[in-house]
């Protein structure tokens, strides 16, 4: 007697396919760059990516803009928000654009050519 439903006769091999949806457009004004530097390459072992986010963006978006965009599985996004520096030029006071990096973790075994900008 099931009482919540049937239970798959095939098992599950904990590893999920490519993603489904590959159409996902990105807002208007919104650009995903990857960033190319010593803590990047480094994280790029472990199979994480960091990208700069350009315009307001969730993490839902860049997860599915990523999956469209180079057909990979992503597991999940951490953001970092960095605030803007008090910079000074002369007597001059002024501040810097705050920006948002993103850490995307990939499926094992699946890779990002970061030659290609969203």
């Amino acid at each position: 007697m099931a009482l919540f439903g049937k239970k798959n006769s095939k098992p599950s091999s904990g590893v999920m396919g490519k993603p489904k949806n590959l159409s996902f457009k990105l807002k208007t004004g919104v650009a995903l760059v990857p960033i190319v530097s010593e803590k990047s390459t480094r994280l790029q072992q472990s199979g994480q990516y960091m990208f700069k986010a350009l315009g307001v963006i969730s993490k839902i978006e860049v997860k599915k803009a990523i999956e469209s965009a180079y057909g990979v599985r992503v597991l999940g996004v951490n953001s970092l928000g960095l605030p803007g520096k008090v910079v000074r030029r002369g007597r001059q006071v002024g501040k810097r654009k705050a920006r948002r990096h993103l850490i995307v973790r990939l499926a094992p075994g699946e890779t990002i050519d970061t030659a290609k900008v969203l």
